[in-house]
């Protein structure tokens, strides 16, 4: 089976890397740059989402292949083919503490369909495809993660109680109104990020939190034109803060496990659906 790799350094925490690595659009844009196009149905990736990728062979000429994340965290991510001209293709990111910045691994292994013939193309065509498309997510996954780690943040809180994660309803702005995300909000100048929480949770629940730790990856996102990251951490309410409020919201409610992949939640909280479901022992 062959295999081609490429390691790139990055100056940005392993965890904002890790979020730039799971993102459809720092995808779309690495492949745009080496002549192909990639699609994909949401965003921000989870394990069993399908992207695919439109391979440009020779002008006019496009290969279709079709690759299933399995799986998805701060250490990596791994795709795996599910349709396509191949017998099998598996893409394997993985992510390494490096003082401050972290090291980014690309490594595909495939195998063609046409037995010898096919082989000969791996050395001719294939190779210097693969080649491309990685040296091109060195540069665009580098130089996203970077100038995200300079850009504002905002957080938000897992807030788990008896097994279950509470989850705030939208009320606005219309194109939101009824879904689900976890409370939270932005980090003013000066806050730190667990003191922007605990102001957040009095301000929208009504409720005194503790904050735990980070969960998941860092997620990049946009909100009026802006390019923000949105970072989730474990809390739990103090003791006699009472129940949480909608003060801010259309409704509240806690989630089971199996409840949480269930709710319409907002995009980038959809994200966050695995790493929730773990959190409760699921």
């Amino acid at each position: 089976m062959p295999v081609l790799s490429l390691s790139t350094s990055v100056d940005a925490p392993r965890r904002l890397v890790a979020g730039v690595v799971r993102d459809g659009d720092a995808a779309a844009e690495s492949l745009a740059l080496a002549g192909h196009r990639f699609s994909a149905a949401v965003r921000l990736l989870i394990p069993g989402d399908v992207v695919v990728l439109e391979a440009r062979i020779v002008p006019g000429v496009r290969l279709r292949y079709r690759s299933r994340i399995r799986s998805v965290g701060p250490e990596g991510m791994v795709s795996e083919l599910v349709g396509g001209f191949a017998r099998s293709l598996v893409h394997t990111t993985t992510l390494h503490d490096q003082g401050t910045g972290t090291t980014l691994h690309d490594e595909i292994a495939w195998t063609s369909p046409l037995g010898p013939l096919g082989r000969i193309g791996d050395g001719i065509l294939v190779r210097r495809l693969i080649r491309d498309m990685l040296a091109a997510r060195a540069v665009v996954y580098r130089r996203r993660a970077e100038a995200l780690a300079a850009a504002p943040v905002v957080v938000g809180a897992a807030i788990v109680r008896s097994g279950s994660v509470l989850a705030a309803q939208r009320d606005r702005p219309a194109e939101l109104a009824g879904r689900w995300e976890l409370p939270g909000g932005s980090v003013e100048a000066g806050e730190t990020e667990p003191a922007a929480l605990v102001r957040e949770c009095r301000e929208e629940l009504g409720v005194a939190i503790g904050v735990g730790d980070r969960l998941g990856t860092d997620l990049p996102i946009t909100a009026k034109g802006r390019d923000l990251v949105l970072r989730i951490h474990t809390a739990t309410l103090n003791a006699g803060s009472g129940e949480p409020e909608a003060l801010e919201h259309r409704a509240v409610r806690w989630l089971g496990a199996r409840e949480v992949p269930t709710v319409a939640w907002v995009d980038a909280d959809r994200a966050m659906v695995p790493d929730l479901r773990g959190l409760l022992g699921d």
